[in-house]
């Protein structure tokens, strides 16, 4: 777990300042500058951006992953392997697009009556595609070399500081909206750039662009792999993200704006796992190559507890800080909506709490199972988006994440604990919903001080210390104790100086 704690601790600092831009974003300034219908608009292009791009990777970000380690070698040439990735990730992105211009009438007669506006941006999501999916791919390069920071500070970090920059622009009337979407996909562009850079001055790879290393049974078996992994990816995606896309066909934008303004608050719980799974997959799947299966258990096991600790956290920190988001975001249209965060986040904390459960079953041999998972997941979300988001507009879109999730994530806990003997609950897991629940009714009862910044500093302060504490004392996470250890000697030492 070195390595993992390592990278992990630089991706999570990363994160949670990221974190903090896409609350300065998402929270004061777009709330504030931009209309609800701008806004949805703005997450409906994101949305069928990041779709699009999935299907461009054609399976390719887990099949980097899986195979890297059959093809590294000592001179760094790999066996041809960039050069091999160069040509999926160019043909991918080729029929995508077809596809995409293809499907645009139907797409256009969907979105007509409730989302036009939309429809003037279709052609503007193709470059944003191309700079989205170019980075994905280079991310997960970096990620099987170990270099993992750079590319979280770039995606969590630089991003969405200049898109705070174009939003001030926006407000400063020298970028309109149009000119927004625009500077959006510069800075996409740039970092993938940056990224590409990074790579190559790690000196991983010798830039050969020979496939006479390559052989055809492995390039065979990385496609076979990789098309699995299109299925499942593409078929987890759109599940997670066909209520953006169902809201804007059935209800209109500003619905749209509302859920995804609470659904990437919601998202805050999911900054532990992000920053786990960059490294922790690597290792795993070096150790399915080397048949550690206890040692898969043990990651398993621990970063499910991490997850479901600071997840918890987050989750009650926002729930008693509701009247002071409040405050920040103003408008009736989002105030009205809250109970969206409520069931969003329920449903992530159940996905955080089975841990690395996707990334497992994805680097063992039975990965093609995980594309039939996933394909579960998106009919479930279909169906249920169906039957709640008519009878209860964006509130329904929650009740549906929450049904996907569970049903979802319990197939898969139940696959790994039957087929590898491995699962990571116990009585540990209950112990962190209990202290959660504690702290909640703690930090609620709180009186309220007259300043909104006072009242945020005093109300989580108090919380998360007694949260800590609690941790602490039972120790629930070995990881979290001897981090705690760690630190406080640290302190001591210092202050002993």
């Amino acid at each position: 777990m070195g390595i993992v704690r390592t990278q992990a601790l630089k991706n999570t600092i990363f994160s949670y300042i990221g974190v903090g831009l896409g609350y300065v974003n998402l929270i004061l300034l777009f709330p504030a500058f931009f209309s609800a219908e701008e806004f949805g608009l703005f997450q409906l292009i994101l949305s069928v951006s990041v779709l699009y791009a999935q299907v461009a990777t054609l399976g390719l970000q887990n099949a980097i992953n899986r195979y890297f380690p059959f093809f590294r070698t000592e001179d760094k040439t790999h066996k041809g392997f960039l050069t091999l990735i160069i040509l999926i990730f160019a043909a991918g992105f080729i029929l995508a697009t077809v596809i995409y211009l293809i499907i645009r009438p139907w797409v256009v007669t969907t979105y007509a009556q409730n989302a036009g506006a939309f429809n003037h941006y279709y052609y503007y999501i193709i470059p944003l595609t191309l700079f989205t999916d170019l980075f994905l791919v280079l991310e997960v390069i970096a990620r099987v070399i170990f270099k993992t920071v750079f590319s979280t500070f770039l995606k969590e970090v630089a991003v969405r500081l200049f898109t705070t920059v174009s939003i001030i622009l926006y407000v400063m009337k020298i970028l309109d909206f149009q000119g927004f979407i625009n500077f959006y996909i510069l800075i996409n562009f740039v970092s993938a750039i940056l990224l590409l850079i990074q790579i190559i001055a790690s000196k991983e790879f010798k830039w050969e662009f020979k496939i006479s290393k390559l052989k055809w049974k492995d390039v065979i078996e990385l496609l076979r792999y990789g098309g699995y992994n299109l299925l499942s990816g593409a078929a987890m995606l759109i599940g997670q993200r066909v209520d953006v896309l169902m809201i804007g066909a059935m209800v209109g934008l500003s619905v749209v704006g509302a859920y995804t303004l609470y659904y990437y608050i919601a998202t805050v719980i999911y900054v532990p796992m992000r920053s786990l799974a960059k490294i922790s997959i690597a290792i795993v799947a070096n150790a399915f190559k080397t048949g550690e299966h206890n040692k898969i258990a043990d990651i398993y096991r621990r970063t499910s507890l991490l997850q479901l600790i600071f997840g918890c956290l987050i989750f009650i920190g926002v729930i008693i800080n509701k009247e002071n988001l409040f405050y920040f975001i103003k408008k009736p249209e989002y105030i009205t909506y809250f109970n969206i965060f409520i069931l969003i986040g329920i449903g992530i904390l159940i996905d955080v709490s089975v841990g690395l459960n996707s990334e497992i079953i994805a680097a063992s041999r039975k990965f093609r199972l995980d594309a039939f998972f996933n394909v579960g997941l998106f009919v479930v979300s279909v169906i249920s988006n169906l039957i709640f988001i008519p009878l209860f507009g964006g509130i329904g879109a929650g009740i549906a994440m929450v049904v996907s999730f569970f049903s979802f994530n319990f197939v898969k806990w139940l696959y790994l604990k039957v087929r590898f003997k491995m699962q990571p609950l116990d009585y540990k897991q209950l112990l962190i919903i209990v202290v959660a629940a504690v702290c909640f009714v703690i930090g609620y009862i709180i009186p309220k001080a007259g300043n909104v910044y006072l009242d945020i500093l005093i109300r989580s302060s108090v919380t998360t210390v007694i949260y800590a504490v609690l941790i602490l004392l039972l120790k629930i996470s070995d990881d979290v104790n001897e981090r705690f250890v760690v630190y406080k000697n640290l302190i001591f030492k210092f202050i002993g100086k």
